[in-house]
C-alpha cells in the first residue's frame, strides 16, 4: 500500500466516525469506522511515527466533523474565536493518536495480537475515564456517547454507563477487522461470512437485550409525582443576556410563570446564569437579602406559597486570605486592604420562607470557565484560553454534590449545571450519595447558534436518564428545553430559538440502578488490565528502545 492509500484510509475512518455521531449521524457507522485504521496499523506496525501520523489524521477528521459547531463560539468583542474550535480538535486528536500509537507499540513487543487487542480496548477505556476526570476533560467524544440519539439501543447503560458502549464499538470493529485479515491469509470465504455474521449478531444481540429491558421496565405504582414547570426565556447570550437589566429579567420570567402557575405545589425551573443579567453579581453571605430573591419570594407567597423556584445565577464570595487556586485578588476603595474573590456559576432554589439553597458548578468547561493546569500554561499562553465563551476569568467550583430539598413535598432534587450533564459517574453521585429522586438540568446552549452543539448536549442528558432511571427536567435558555423520562425518551420539548414553557407531572423514584451503585466499574477493570499487560510486556519482553521510522 502507498502513503496515498494510507491517507485515504485514515480520512475514511475519520469520516465514518463523524458520520456516525449524533445527532444527524447514523451510529451503525461506528461499528465499522475503525476498520480502515486498524488495517493501516497492521501494515505499519514497524513504524511508530507513521502510525502516529495516520491515526492523527483519522482522529482529527472525526473531531473536526463531530464538533465543528465549536467554531460558532465568540470572543467578548464579538469576533469568532477560531481557537475555540481548533484547540480542542487538535488536542483531542493528539491524545487519541498517542493512545492508539502506544497500543501499536505494545502489541508489537508482546507479539500476541489477541492480548494486543485487549490492551487497546482497556487502554482506550482508561483514556476515556481520564477524560472525565482531569483538568483537560473533554469527554464529548467518548465513544459510548455515539448512541445518544438511539436510546432504544442502549437501555443496558443502566448497568454499564457509556463505557459499555465504547467497549461494544471496539469489540465489533476488531471482530470485523480480524475477519478480513483471516480471509486474506486463507481465502476461506465461508469463514469470512461466518465471522461477519457473528459480529453483526453481536450488534443485534445487544440491541435485542436493550429492547427487552425497555419492554420489561415498569414504574412502581407507588411512585410519587411532582408538578414541574420549565421556562425557556430565549435570550441571546451574546447580545442580550448580559445587557438586560435584572428588573427586566425578573419581569420576563414572571410573565412566563403566570401562564401556568397555580396554588398547587410545583417546581419551577429557569436556565443557567439567568441572573443577574446587567446587574452586579450576588454575594453569597447577603444572598437572602438580595432583591432577586425577595422579588421571587414575594411572588411565590402571593401566587403559590408551596412552590419552589430553581434558577441559574452568578454568585461570589470574598475572603480576607487566598483560600483557593481560583481566587482572584481585589483591592478595597482605600487601595490598602486586599481581599480575594471567588465567582461561581451556580443554581439556587428559592422558597417562600426558607433560606436560599445553592449549588456551585463542579465540572467546569476547560478554557472557558477554568484554566487547565494554570501554573504550567499561564506563563506561556497568558489568558488566551479564557477569552471566549462568555467569561474572561476562572470560576470557583464545588467539590461535593449537593441536592435541593423541596420544603413542602420532601423531594430531593439533583441540580445539574450545563456541562456537568456530560459526566455519568459525577451525575450518579447525586443519587448514590444524596438519594435524589429527580434530575434538573439548567443550561445555556446559545453560544453555538443553531448548530449541532445544543442538540448533542440535549441528547447526552437522555443517557443520564437511562443510567440512573430518573426523569430529567431540562431548562435551556434558547433551547432545547424538555422533559425526558426514565427510558431516555423525550416527552415534550421546546425547540431552539423559541420562547415558551413546558408543564408536566414528573415521576419520582429512589431506585438505585447498578450504575448508580458501582459507577464506571469498567474503567477500574480496564486500568488494572492495562497495568498487568504493561508489566508483562516490560518483564518478559524487555522493552527498552523506541524506534521512529
Amino acid at each position: 500500500m502507498s502513503k496515498i492509500e494510507f491517507f485515504i484510509y485514515s480520512v475514511f475512518s475519520g469520516i465514518l466516525l463523524g458520520f456516525g455521531w449524533p445527532t444527524d449521524g447514523f451510529p451503525i457507522y461506528l461499528f465499522i469506522a475503525f476498520i480502515p485504521l486498524l488495517y493501516i496499523e497492521n501494515y505499519l506496525n514497524h513504524s511508530l511515527f507513521s502510525i502516529l501520523l495516520f491515526s492523527f489524521i483519522t482522529f482529527f477528521t472525526w473531531n473536526a466533523i463531530s464538533t465543528w459547531w465549536l467554531f460558532y463560539a465568540k470572543r467578548p468583542n464579538g469576533t469568532f474565536a477560531i481557537e475555540a474550535y481548533l484547540v480542542p480538535v487538535l488536542l483531542n486528536a493528539s491524545f487519541m493518536s498517542i493512545i492508539f500509537s502506544f497500543y501499536s507499540w505494545i502489541k508489537k513487543h508482546i507479539k500476541n495480537k489477541r492480548i494486543g487487542y485487549i490492551f487497546l480496548v482497556c487502554l482506550w477505556i482508561s483514556f476515556e475515564k481520564m477524560h472525565l476526570e482531569w483538568e483537560l476533560s473533554w469527554p464529548w467524544l467518548n465513544l459510548g456517547n455515539g448512541f445518544a440519539n438511539r436510546t432504544e439501543w442502549i437501555q443496558w447503560y443502566e448497568y454499564t454507563g457509556i463505557l459499555g458502549g465504547s467497549i461494544w464499538i471496539w469489540i465489533v470493529n476488531i471482530g470485523f477487522t480480524e475477519s478480513i485479515f483471516k480471509y486474506k491469509n486463507d481465502k476461506n470465504i465461508f469463514f469470512l461470512y461466518k465471522r461477519i455474521f457473528f459480529n453483526i449478531g453481536i450488534i443485534f444481540f445487544m440491541i435485542f437485550i436493550s429492547n427487552l429491558i425497555y419492554i420489561k421496565y415498569r414504574r412502581n405504582h407507588n411512585e410519587r409525582t411532582a408538578n414541574v414547570l420549565i421556562l425557556q426565556p430565549n435570550i441571546d447570550p451574546y447580545n442580550q443576556k448580559y445587557y438586560t437589566s435584572t428588573d427586566k429579567l425578573i419581569s420576563k420570567l414572571k410573565k412566563l410563570i403566570d401562564k401556568k402557575i397555580s396554588e398547587e405545589p410545583m417546581i419551577i425551573i429557569a436556565p443557567e446564569t439567568m441572573f443577574p443579567g446587567k446587574g452586579n453579581k450576588i454575594q453569597i453571605k447577603d444572598i437572602n437579602k438580595n432583591k432577586i430573591i425577595s422579588a421571587f419570594k414575594d411572588y411565590l407567597r402571593n401566587k403559590s406559597p408551596n412552590t419552589v423556584f430553581i434558577t441559574g445565577i452568578e454568585l461570589f464570595t470574598l475572603y480576607r486570605k487566598n483560600q483557593s487556586k481560583t481566587s482572584i485578588p481585589i483591592f478595597t476603595k482605600d487601595k490598602k486592604n486586599m481581599q480575594w474573590i471567588d465567582i461561581f456559576n451556580s443554581v439556587i432554589q428559592i422558597g417562600t420562607h426558607e433560606n436560599v439553597e445553592f449549588h456551585h458548578k463542579s465540572k467546569l468547561v476547560p478554557a472557558v470557565e477554568t484554566f487547565p493546569y494554570r501554573k504550567i500554561f499561564s506563563p506561556i499562553l497568558g489568558n488566551i484560553l479564557l477569552n471566549f465563551g462568555g467569561t474572561i476569568m476562572e470560576l470557583g467550583k464545588e467539590n461535593y454534590p449537593s441536592v435541593f430539598k423541596h420544603p413542602y413535598l420532601g423531594i430531593k432534587i439533583a441540580p445539574i449545571i450545563c456541562y456537568e450533564s456530560v459526566f455519568g459517574e459525577y451525575v450518579s453521585n447525586f443519587f448514590r450519595k444524596k438519594n435524589a429522586e429527580l434530575m434538573v438540568v439548567v443550561t445555556n446552549d446559545g453560544w453555538w447558534g443553531t448548530s449541532q452543539g445544543h442538540k448533542q448536549h440535549m441528547c447526552y442528558a437522555r443517557i443520564r436518564a437511562i443510567e440512573n432511571r430518573k426523569c430529567v427536567a431540562r431548562s435551556a435558555n434558547t433551547g432545547i428545553s424538555c422533559f425526558i423520562n426514565e427510558k431516555g425518551e423525550i416527552i415534550s420539548s421546546i425547540p431552539y430559538g423559541k420562547e415558551g414553557i413546558l408543564y408536566d407531572k414528573i415521576y419520582l423514584n429512589k431506585k438505585k440502578t447498578f450504575y448508580i451503585k458501582y459507577g464506571d466499574f469498567f474503567s477500574r477493570i480496564s486500568l488494572l488490565t492495562t497495568i498487568i499487560i504493561l508489566l508483562y510486556a516490560i518483564t518478559y519482553n524487555k522493552i527498552i528502545n523506541i524506534k521512529f521510522e
